[in-house]
C-alpha cells in the first residue's frame, strides 16, 4: 500500500501548487477539522430493505432538512463545503431538472444541482469525486480511463492522474481509439480499443444506460481492468426495483423499440440528447458478477456539510 495515497487532501494539495484551481467565488477557508463523509456499503436488493428500514427516522430527518431548504424559492444558494476547491462555498440551487413533490411543490432535482461556483461541479460530480478518493484511494500514477473527455470532470482527473485517459462515443462505424479533428477520442464501450489489463481504473458516470448492450460493456470494462483494479460509477437507478427497468431495446433486426416514452439526456456532443434504454435495479449487481467482477456493491451517502442532499445518493463499485 506504499504507493496509495493518503486521501483526498493529498490530491487537493498537489492540485493547489500546480495552480491548477482557480476558484470564480470569494468562499470562507473551513474553521478546525472537517467532518468525515459515511457510506455504507450494500451488496442486493435484500440488503437494501434492511438498510432502508434501519434508516427511517434519518430519512425523516434528512427530508426535513431538504424541505427547509427548498422553501427558500426557485433560486437560492446553500451553504457547503466543495471537497474539489476546499473550501467553504454557497452552492447554487434552481429548479432545473426539477419536479413535483406529492403535494404539488416543485423541488429541485438535488443530484444535478448544488453547483459549486468555484470547480462548476454539480453535486453528483463533486461527490464522485470525493468519494473515489476515499474508497478507491488511486495512486498518483495509476492508470485511469474515463468515458468521457470533453467535460470539466475530465479537466479535474486529468490534473490530478496524469495517465487519465479519457473518450467519447463520436458516432457508430468509427475505428476504435482514433481521433477527431478536435483531438476527441473515440470509444465503444461495448468494443474498447485498449489492450487487456491495461488500467487500474475505469470510471464512468451516467452512460451505462444509453449503451444498448450494456452487459457487453461491462465485459469490455472487466477486460481492461488489471487484476484488482475496480470499476466506479453512477447510473440511473431505482432502489426499490429488482430489476433493471428496459424503457428501449434494440431489436434483432436493428429496429428501436420503445417499452416507455422516450427519455433523453443532456449530451456535451448532441443537442438533441442521448437516448436512455434502461434504469437499472438491483439486477445490475448480478450483471457485474456475471460479467466478471469478484464482488459489486452500492455506495449510500449524504452530507449537508459537503452539499451532498437528495435523498438517497448513491454509486456503484466493482472489484475486478
Amino acid at each position: 500500500m506504499s504507493g496509495l495515497m493518503r486521501g483526498w487532501e493529498e490530491v487537493i494539495l498537489r492540485l493547489k501548487h500546480r495552480s491548477a484551481l482557480k476558484p470564480a467565488c470569494k468562499a470562507k477557508k473551513p474553521a478546525g477539522s472537517l467532518p468525515p463523509l459515511e457510506t455504507v456499503s450494500v451488496g442486493s436488493f435484500a440488503e437494501y430493505r434492511a438498510y432502508a428500514q434501519s434508516m427511517e427516522e434519518e430519512y425523516r430527518r434528512r427530508e426535513s432538512i431538504e424541505r427547509r431548504l427548498a422553501k427558500a424559492g426557485d433560486a437560492f444558494t446553500v451553504s457547503g463545503f466543495c471537497c474539489v476547491c476546499r473550501r467553504l462555498v454557497p452552492f447554487w440551487v434552481d429548479l432545473a431538472y426539477g419536479f413535483e413533490d406529492g403535494e404539488g411543490h416543485r423541488t429541485p432535482n438535488w443530484r444535478e444541482r448544488l453547483v459549486c461556483p468555484g470547480c462548476g461541479l454539480n453535486n453528483r460530480m463533486r461527490a464522485a469525486f470525493h468519494l473515489f478518493l476515499k474508497l478507491c484511494r488511486p495512486a498518483a500514477d495509476c492508470s485511469l480511463y474515463l468515458t468521457e473527455q470533453t467535460t470539466r470532470f475530465s479537466d479535474l482527473l486529468k490534473r490530478c492522474f496524469p495517465k487519465t485517459v479519457g473518450s467519447e462515443f463520436l458516432g457508430p462505424g468509427l475505428e476504435p481509439g482514433s481521433l477527431n479533428a478536435q483531438g476527441t477520442r473515440h470509444e465503444d464501450l461495448t468494443n474498447l480499443s485498449f489492450a487487456s489489463a491495461f488500467f487500474d481504473f475505469v470510471l464512468s458516470f451516467d452512460v451505462f444506460e444509453h449503451i444498448p448492450g450494456h452487459r457487453q460493456a461491462f465485459r469490455e470494462c472487466r477486460r481492461v481492468l488489471r487484476p484488482g483494479g475496480t470499476l466506479f460509477f453512477t447510473v440511473p437507478f431505482d432502489i426499490h426495483s429488482p430489476f433493471n427497468i428496459v424503457r428501449a431495446e434494440v431489436l434483432e433486426d436493428g429496429r428501436l423499440l420503445h417499452r416507455l416514452p422516450p427519455e433523453y439526456h443532456g449530451d456535451p456532443l448532441r443537442e438533441e440528447g442521448c437516448l436512455c434504454f434502461r434504469h437499472f435495479g438491483w439486477e445490475c449487481l448480478e450483471e457485474l458478477r456475471a460479467a466478471g467482477f469478484s464482488e459489486a456493491s452500492c455506495h449510500f451517502y449524504w452530507s449537508q456539510h459537503y452539499g451532498y442532499l437528495g435523498g438517497d445518493q448513491f454509486l456503484l463499485v466493482a472489484r475486478a
